[in-house]
């Protein structure tokens, strides 16, 4: 006859009350992680894009009035330069963009390894690179080249089999916004429309959308529902990076060129260019060093992938819409690499903790809060300076000397009685609200013999990709339960 602890005997006699909400017995091919939404998951597949920031700026190529603006990305000249609208517009009249070459930009990804593109369909200058109908102020109409970038891009990435997305800035200096350092600008609700019609044209016009990239400006939290509501409207499939602000996207956008903290639980993307100082092209730009910068750019694209994340690497094509030589060479080393180390881009898997609990003489099992893992992410309010961290899982491990079944209970727990927690033991999981935790137990875990079983928390259903679990305790006592 087995003997049992008294804690044992204090948790059988507790069950046999139904002092615990009964939670359905519930397995998972990927315990501790609820399952992702089905385009976030197929997106988080793709692992690697190229980035494209191509426009009136390109044809400055960092340059205004015969000397360098060293001052800031090229992208942004205009706003870095000063440059008064009509002299920005007049750079339109000379745009002929003679060497663009759809297929291969196209191509060169494809060689590069990356699974999507990304294009600037409109920057911070306001100059559409594709055409609508909202202004004239648009490559179509204002251009010598007088074609649709975007159209012969995304039919050259359907052709080839690559994903295709768009970049769309909130600030927009020919609607009226004000050079911004920070390019915080509000958006007033007479520029609503604008966006809301361009959105339109770019998810009904192009094919499938693959990402929108939103970035900048400060909008409202209704603003940011507002215009994510479209892209979901018109183009479901498609994921919304952070940047649309208030934490209404699917992913993460990380700073630019940041590298993955510890701890940072997927989904997310990197969004790196080939130099640091800027993204559009410049023709004064420092190249050289092809292996290093490879190897810098290669460990970018591994970190990310490690962490579960995505990594989007950027080219700036010429004013003349042709590709840098030396970007070229760099994004075509760079598939060489990964087509020599093919399971380069496969998701990784957050590491496991450090520590593993043993049990103690009764067989009771006692996690501290000390004890556990913190997974991280990243919430944004209403623009790029207001990030804060947080806590979107907690993690750790314990030896099971032989098969069992253990209950569950928190110690010191403050917990908010209507959020629903995910609480993975091993291969199973059950999901209960915050007000059965209270309660002091979770129905029992079947947990084999092993020397490191897997324990994790997290919300089952975050209302955001960043949302923190708000849960505190002490500790967690696992316990011995006979059937």
């Amino acid at each position: 006859m087995r003997l049992i602890s008294l804690p044992i005997l204090v948790l059988l006699l507790a069950a046999s009350a139904g002092a615990a909400e009964k939670i359905p017995l519930s397995t998972d091919a990927n315990p501790g992680s609820p399952a992702l939404v089905p385009h976030i998951a197929a997106w988080r597949k793709l692992g690697f894009g190229m980035f494209v920031h191509w426009g009136l700026y390109s044809e400055l190529g960092g340059v205004w009035q015969g000397k360098p603006v060293t001052k800031g990305y090229s992208e942004q000249i205009q706003s870095f330069a000063k440059i008064s609208p009509a002299d920005y517009a007049e750079v339109a009249k000379r745009f002929t963009a003679v060497e663009f070459d759809a297929d291969a930009i196209c191509a060169l990804a494809k060689e590069a390894g990356a699974r999507y593109i990304l294009v600037t369909s409109k920057h911070h200058d306001g100059f559409a690179m594709f055409d609508t109908k909202s202004t004239d102020y648009n490559i179509v109409k204002r251009t010598p080249f007088g074609k649709d970038p975007l159209k012969l891009l995304s039919t050259a990435c359907r052709r080839i089999g690559l994903g295709f997305g768009v970049y769309f800035s909130l600030v927009d200096w020919h609607a009226g916004h004000a050079f911004d350092a920070d390019n915080g600008n509000p958006i007033p609700a007479s520029m609503e429309p604008l966006i809301e019609q361009q959105l339109r044209e770019l998810m009904t016009n192009y094919g499938p959308i693959t990402e929108v990239w939103f970035d900048m400006s400060s909008p409202t939290p209704g603003q940011s529902r507002k215009f994510a509501a479209i892209v979901r409207e018109l183009q479901p499939q498609a994921a919304i990076n952070g940047r649309i602000w208030n934490n209404v996207g699917d992913f993460v956008t990380l700073g630019d060129n940041e590298t993955p903290p510890p701890g940072l639980q997927p989904p997310f993307e990197v969004p790196a260019s080939i130099y640091h100082e800027t993204w559009g092209y410049r023709s004064w730009q420092k190249r050289e060093d092809a292996d290093g910068k490879v190897r810098e750019l290669v460990h970018g694209l591994t970190e990310a992938r490690a962490h579960g994340g995505n990594y989007l690497l950027n080219i700036g094509p010429m004013g003349d819409g042709s590709i840098v030589p030396f970007e070229a060479q760099v994004l075509r080393s760079i598939g060489a690499w990964l087509r020599a180390h093919p399971h380069a881009l496969d998701l990784g898997a957050p590491a496991a903790p450090q520590k593993i609990v043993t049990a103690a003489a009764d067989g009771s099992i006692r996690i501290a809060r000390a004890d556990w893992s913190a997974g991280t992410s990243f919430g944004f309010r209403n623009g790029y300076t207001t990030q804060y961290p947080t806590t979107v899982l907690l993690s750790a491990s314990f030896a099971s000397p032989h098969a069992q079944l253990l209950g569950l209970r928190f110690e010191g727990l403050k917990a908010d009685p209507g959020r629903r927690y995910r609480i993975s033991v091993g291969d199973e999981f059950h999901e209960v609200d915050g007000a059965a935790l209270t309660k002091g137990l979770i129905e029992p875990f079947h947990v084999p013999a092993s020397s490191s079983i897997p324990v994790s928390i997290r919300l089952a259903k975050p209302s955001y990709a960043a949302e923190d679990i708000d849960l505190e305790f002490t500790a967690v006592n696992f316990l011995q339960v006979l059937e």
